[in-house]
């Protein structure tokens, strides 16, 4: 999309080794493959930094496609970071001209930047997906950062408009079970989908035309995956249905849109969060329908509706 707008832009990707070198040459192979046949060949410099730290110094980090010379030539001359979820750390992060951060998970990222130090620092720019962080309802930690929002991207060259499917199919990608904590009114919450999808289990039995399916990481074994096929619910392996970009979005396609339950402490501090896969979702349901969910969205950050 950047290059489409004329601009100079490479994918600047970071990827701490593990102990398993083999596992290692995998993923890089695999990233080198995809970044090919979404025409970003010689448009990127994978960071592959052995052995792993918090620290990102670009003396310890073997540069991958773009060499080292090359990445230094471009921080030697006019350039803007966009840095996803504080991605790239000092001291590599302050060789940029012009820094910015992006915020995915405002909840989380709010939250934290009150207890520890996460780019609040070093950065120009502050941007965030979560669409009322200004609106008079917002309850998400106070920053004195200048915080600017942003819509969630999808690029509608690669997520185009697809036939309605016939079977009307819900879905949606995730996680059922997560680890991250955040202090809502003194108690620490159960963030995951597991909790914020309880009050709409019984929605299959309610719209038996309909099928309802999870694409989240939900063992056999695991009792959940029994309890939530007897409540009619299809489970699916995440790892399957969205391996690479392109079986992602052939599985976005195959539904007739997405289900999906917010996480509890957006709703409680009315964060406006929209994630970019409901964005893709309705890309390749209806460009005019993208369009009115930004419309919806701006509301949203005026404090017209929120999340309920």
């Amino acid at each position: 999309g950047l290059q489409r707008l004329k601009l100079d832009a490479i994918w600047l990707e970071l990827l701490p080794a593990t102990e398993d070198v083999t596992a290692d040459q995998g993923r890089i192979k695999n990233f080198q493959r995809q970044l090919r046949a979404h025409g970003l060949a010689g448009r990127y410099c994978l960071l592959y930094q052995k052995p792993a730290s918090d620290a990102h110094d670009l003396d310890g980090i073997r540069c991958i496609g773009m060499s080292k010379r090359e990445l230094l030539d471009r921080l030697g001359g006019p350039n803007v970071l966009l840095n996803l979820a504080y991605s790239i750390h000092p001291p590599l992060l302050l060789k940029f001209q012009r820094r910015v951060f992006c915020d995915l998970d405002p909840s989380e990222i709010f939250y934290w930047m009150t207890k520890m130090e996460m780019g609040q620092s070093c950065h120009h720019e502050f941007w965030t997906v979560g669409l009322n962080v200004h609106g008079n309802d917002c309850q998400l930690p106070k920053s004195s950062l200048p915080w600017k929002t942003f819509y969630p991207l999808v690029d509608t060259q690669w997520f185009r408009v697809q036939p309605r499917p016939r079977t009307p199919k819900f879905t949606t990608v995730g996680q059922w079970y997560w680890g991250g904590a955040v202090e809502v009114a003194g108690e620490f919450p159960d963030l995951s989908k597991k909790i914020a999808f309880e009050p709409y289990l019984s929605l299959p039995r309610r719209v038996p035309d309909a099928q309802f399916e999870l694409a989240m990481n939900i063992t056999a074994a695991d009792p959940e995956r029994g309890r939530l096929q007897r409540l009619r619910w299809k489970i699916v392996d995440p790892h399957r249905v969205a391996r690479t970009p392109s079986t992602y979005r052939c599985y976005l396609a195959s539904a007739a849109g997405e289900f999906t339950a917010i996480k509890g402490v957006d709703v409680a501090w009315r964060t406006g969060w929209i994630s970019d896969r409901a964005a893709a979702f309705l890309a390749e349901r209806s460009a005019a329908r993208l369009a009115a969910a930004i419309q919806a969205s701006a509301q949203l950050c005026r404090g017209s509706f929120r999340f309920s």
